[in-house]
């Protein structure tokens, strides 16, 4: 069975033409932006084929893009050529990137079980400016969806690990690397939640 990379690459063209096209999330990225400085450096965790990449920089931001799909970042090059996209993980250091005012993941912590929540908030943590924000997107709940995870494309079968998060975990995976801010809530009926928070302050280590 494959797993969630694999099928990624395998529907990269299927995601960009669903979502350059759907401007759902504007909103809440208008909501994101406004607690960074003008013209900020946006760091999009998970960013697929690049188009909250795009619209972040529609918005004013420097945007770097970041994605362990390869065919999602070759269509994401294409299709924004002026911005920054490099091929990772989000489990990996990527610190070589640079600091960002923010950083967004966009259904990216969806793929983790809550105990590589952790390792994900610790290395966002290394990127991100002191006092700098998080938006996250996730859908609401516990446990690993079955339905959502496991699918059959042209014959092969993917798993790709599709997990809810509540609040809670978000909260408790972080270890207090980051203070929760604020749900925005612009559609209480969606499973989806989205929430900002703030970066807390640098020790010395």
């Amino acid at each position: 069975m494959k797993g969630t990379k694999d099928f990624y690459n395998k529907t990269a063209s299927e995601w960009a033409s669903k979502w350059y096209d759907d401007e759902s999330m504007i909103p809440y990225l208008m909501e994101f932006i406004n607690y960074l400085p003008q013209n900020p450096r946006v760091l999009d965790l998970c960013c697929g084929a690049g188009y909250e990449s795009m619209r972040l920089e529609n918005l004013g931001a420097e945007v770097t893009g970041l994605d362990f799909s390869e065919e999602s970042i070759k269509i994401a090059k294409e299709l924004n050529p002026h911005i920054k996209f490099v091929v990772e993980d989000m489990l990996n250091d990527y610190s070589y990137l640079g600091k960002f005012h923010g950083s967004i993941i966009i259904a990216g912590l969806i793929h983790l079980p809550n105990h590589k929540l952790s390792k994900a908030f610790e290395e966002v943590y290394k990127v991100i400016n002191d006092n700098g924000f998080l938006f996250i997107a996730v859908k609401d709940g516990t446990g690993k969806s079955e339905k959502s995870s496991y699918t059959t494309i042209e014959g092969e079968e993917y798993d790709r690990d599709f997990y809810f998060h509540t609040l809670d975990e978000l909260k408790q995976y972080s270890n207090e690397k980051f203070n929760f801010v604020k749900e925005i809530l612009l559609d209480k009926d969606s499973p989806w939640k989205y929430y900002i928070f703030k970066k807390c302050k640098s020790s010395t280590t």
